[in-house]
């Protein structure tokens, strides 16, 4: 009687650890699966963009508005945070960008630009080499990361408001919760 009440007991508890085993593998999934679907995309962003400085009293070294084509199709503006110019000619800086889409995405961006006098040509022209570093958003963009450049020319660029302009090309990665590797 007792090697029967052994057995019996043996085997509600081996049913009991199977049962706990099921459970904790069903929760592991449940948590893996959350895990992968909170993971974030990255994006493959490339375009153009046609700026402008305009007027902006409280910008003391200028702001930029452009027209962005593109992946991230709308509009931009920059202003420079500071500038450090060197005996070359050469200017370096750094800046704070945004981008609104079309769609009313925010991206915005830090960046460190370097601007190299174009040799034979007149003062004011510059080639134009940007990183930014993505720092926040909203909307498709929240919660983003990334990194994207700029190349291009800077034309009358001690022309001022409406006179000073720049074309560039932009290519870069920006990764978040809300994007979709695959996305047009």
């Amino acid at each position: 009687m007792k090697s029967v009440l052994l057995t019996g007991s043996a085997e509600r508890e081996k049913s009991l650890m199977k049962r706990n085993t099921k459970i904790a593998l069903v929760l592991s999934l449940a948590v893996f699966a959350t895990a992968i679907e909170a993971r974030a995309d990255c994006r493959h962003v490339r375009g153009g963009i046609t700026e402008t400085v305009i007027p902006s009293p409280n910008d003391p070294f200028g702001r930029v508005l452009g027209n962005v084509n593109g992946v991230l199709n709308g509009a931009s503006t920059a202003f420079i945070t500071s500038v450090n110019p060197l005996p070359s000619g050469v200017l370096h800086a750094t800046s704070f960008d945004v981008f609104v889409t079309n769609r009313g995405d925010m991206l915005t961006a830090t960046g460190a630009v370097t601007l190299t006098p174009v040799p034979g040509k007149p003062p004011g022209e510059f080639t134009a080499n940007v990183t930014l570093t993505v720092t926040g958003g909203s909307g498709k963009y929240a919660l983003p990361t990334g990194t994207i450049t700029f190349e291009g020319q800077v034309h009358n660029f001690f022309g001022g408001p409406g006179v000073a302009t720049s074309d560039v090309i932009y290519r870069g990665f920006v990764c978040g919760p809300n994007l979709k590797a695959d996305e047009n």
